[in-house]
């Protein structure tokens, strides 16, 4: 396989990924639909008791203002959501750690994902999907870069899916639970990707 095919397979897999649970993907369009995402939000920093304020009924920092909200849908209701901060900075996961992710100004912040518990599963296909709809999501913003807080359990289920990840600093307290700065480009590691996916 030539490099030079690597991007387009992938975003053809990530498409094939996302759409392979019966949720339907949308950046959320209006301020009601960003509200959902925020509600869904707090629902699992109530449910996890990652924070005890819980009277708003949402959940939203200062990079929400300009951030975009992908929400999936099934059956008509909002069951996963996921935030993208682009570009320029400072990033959440910067901010977060006094940090400067590299390419400067190429780097997208992915995070807030968040599955509703009917959406949960062993096999986690809806959070692959999300994950895959998110990548799509970058790629049509124009990048290939992502950083992101990670816990340790995402960490191991990225590089199982054959996505390499440079941790950039040691585990912390972060929305609820211990993560560390990890920083990712998918389109490093595609052939590995690849062979995860399509040779099995």
């Amino acid at each position: 396989m030539t490099k030079g095919r690597e991007p387009d397979l992938l975003d053809r897999l990530a498409a094939t990924l996302a759409a392979r649970s019966d949720v339907r993907f949308e950046i959320a369009a209006t301020d009601a639909d960003r509200a959902i995402a925020y509600r869904l939000r707090h629902d699992a920093v109530t449910e996890k008791q990652w924070s005890s304020e819980t009277g708003s009924g949402i959940e939203r920092d200062e990079f929400d203002d300009t951030a975009l909200q992908l929400i999936g849908w099934r059956h008509g209701t909002a069951v996963c959501c996921g935030r993208l901060v682009l570009p320029p900075g400072p990033l959440p996961t910067e901010v977060a750690c006094g940090i400067v992710v590299q390419p400067v100004g190429r780097v997208v912040d992915v995070g807030r994902m968040v599955l509703a518990p009917v959406a949960r599963g062993p096999d986690k296909t809806i959070f692959v999907a999300l994950l895959a709809a998110l990548y799509l999501q970058v790629r049509r913003q124009g990048f290939t870069t992502g950083c992101g807080m990670m816990a340790v359990n995402a960490r191991v289920l990225l590089r199982h899916l054959g996505i390499g990840l440079d941790v950039l600093g040691e585990d912390r307290p972060y929305w609820g639970v211990q993560r560390a700065p990890v920083r990712f480009d998918v389109s490093l590691h595609g052939s590995t990707v690849l062979e995860r996916w399509v040779t099995g």
